[in-house]
């Protein structure tokens, strides 16, 4: 009696490998035909998709720089020199400009990285550079900051000269045949003092220098890249994840259908198998 009612505490039994392998067997068709051909329709659409050409360039700057690039006040000049604003107001080229541009500083070689998209590997290089001396140019110190910066070089470039002509004082008399040993050590330790604070003044004297000038093309790693591929759309990344998308959903399919096949045989299984119970005087 056990033996019967055991199959029957259940409606919905477990497929087994060789339920499986039938399934599979049964759907092998649908399971290789469909993915493939959309993986191939994947594939011819993404050839009709416009392509994206990226120009990357490398220059020595640090984070403000990276926040300037993407700036009105470098954006705008560049939309009105390359002509951008033909079928767009500022503010939409601006916005368009932006998102086909990326700024990433390194952690360790500090080295900023610049890559602007495009239609063309040409247009592409175009931008790269126009952003590049808009950057150059506005990076520069104006106003009441330049004119600050200026009288702080004066400054130093004086305290650099009159350090430099005093060590030269002092060398003079260090050479003199007069100096004897006593003062030949006070003149010499004056001497290396005077030294000392010519090259920090020579040190804020550069430094200032650098601020007024701003950056350059001397700070260049790598200039405006021409690419020659483009870097959008992936077709072979497309094709292949479409084919592999479209193979897990037939299977999820599949599998569902089966298990919706043998509910509806379980269902009426069982309902025999209560009319046999019923029969005998089971419960």
């Amino acid at each position: 009696m056990e033996a019967i009612q055991s199959p029957l505490s259940s409606t919905v039994e477990q497929i087994g490998l060789l339920d499986l392998l039938v399934t599979l067997a049964e759907n092998v068709k649908l399971l290789i035909i469909g993915p493939l051909a959309v993986g191939l329709c994947a594939l011819g659409i993404s050839f009709m998709v416009p392509q994206t050409f990226d120009s990357v360039a490398v220059l020595q700057a640090e984070q403000a720089t990276a926040s300037l690039i993407t700036t009105a006040a470098v954006l705008d000049p560049v939309i009105t020199t390359l002509g951008l604003t033909k079928e767009d107001t500022v503010e939409d080229a601006r916005r368009t400009l932006r998102e086909h541009i990326k700024v990433a500083v390194g952690r360790n070689d500090k080295l900023l990285t610049l890559t602007v998209s495009a239609r063309t590997s040409q247009q592409a290089q175009a931008t790269a550079n126009a952003v590049l001396q808009q950057t150059y140019l506005q990076s520069s110190p104006k106003g009441s900051v330049r004119k600050r910066l200026e009288v702080q070089l004066i400054e130093a470039q004086g305290r650099l000269q009159n350090a430099e002509n005093a060590a030269a004082g002092l060398l003079k008399r260090l050479d003199s045949p007069a100096a004897n040993t006593a003062t030949g050590t006070e003149l010499a330790r004056g001497y290396a003092d005077l030294l000392s604070a010519a090259g920090a003044a020579q040190n804020q004297v550069s430094a200032l220098e650098t601020q007024l000038e701003g950056l350059s093309e001397a700070l260049l790693v790598q200039a405006p890249t021409l690419p020659q591929k483009a870097s959008q759309p992936k077709k072979a990344l497309l094709a292949i994840g479409a084919t592999l998308a479209t193979g897990l959903l037939l299977l999820l399919f599949v599998f569902m259908r089966q298990a919706l096949r043998n509910t509806a045989a379980d269902a009426q299984t069982a309902g025999k198998l209560a009319r046999i119970r019923r029969s005998l005087g089971l419960k």
